[in-house]
């Protein structure tokens, strides 16, 4: 749409350059014709530049590894979702959800799977207490609006939990793979089970967050 906006202003600024020039002398057209010719050359500058942009933009939404091609369906990094499990805070700040075709090298790392839906959290969790506390949000579950329900994938995530040993924190990506194609996904719900102490006793309750794919 950007593209068609500047392309159609710069086609209005030529046609009304030279219109203005049809009723001048020869010395005023040569300067319209220069005046256009510049306009001309401003706006094939901005054609490309938004190309560019737009070429960068599209590069962004698909990414290519040795695992496979992923195709991305939806980020946000804007997110700023808190919560707390006794004296552990946990801040959601991204999210991302796209589609991957597996490579066959790497099919067995995905059960066989030639396509796998991939929806990744950024996380950080922080201990607030001088004591030692167990917290696995690397370990956590979701569930989608369209019935999936998975793990965390720990082979393919950051550890951002354990033990955290004093005021301390810990913050990476979180991957969970699903079956359902990522266009279908309207909400993701994340469960994590609550913060423990060294003896393994209950410090916190259990974490659900929702996030609402907009």
């Amino acid at each position: 749409m950007l593209k068609k906006f500047v392309f159609l202003f710069a086609v209005m600024v030529i046609a009304g350059m030279v219109l203005t020039a049809c009723g001048e002398d020869t010395s005023d057209n040569s300067e319209g014709k220069a005046k256009a010719e510049s306009n001309q050359s401003m706006a094939s500058d901005d054609l490309a530049e938004n190309d560019k942009t737009d070429e960068a933009n599209d590069d962004e939404m698909v990414q290519e590894s040795e695992i496979g091609t992923l195709r991305i369906a939806y980020k946000n990094k804007d997110l700023d979702e808190n919560a707390e499990s006794g004296p552990v805070k946990l801040n959601v700040s991204g999210i991302q959800i796209g589609d991957l075709e597996v490579n066959e090298d790497y099919l067995d790392m995905f059960d066989g799977k030639k396509k796998v839906t991939v929806i990744t959290l950024k996380m950080k969790a922080e201990n607030t207490s001088d004591d030692t506390i167990g917290f696995y949000p690397d370990q956590a579950t979701i569930t989608t609006d369209t019935g999936d329900q998975a793990d965390a994938a720990m082979f393919f995530s950051d550890n951002v939990g354990g033990d955290f040993i004093g005021k301390v924190h810990k913050e990476g990506d979180v991957m969970f793979l699903v079956d359902s194609p990522a266009k279908d996904i309207g909400k993701v719900n994340l469960i994590v089970d609550g913060a423990h102490d060294e003896g393994f006793e209950s410090v916190g309750e259990k974490v659900e967050m929702g996030f609402v794919l907009e």
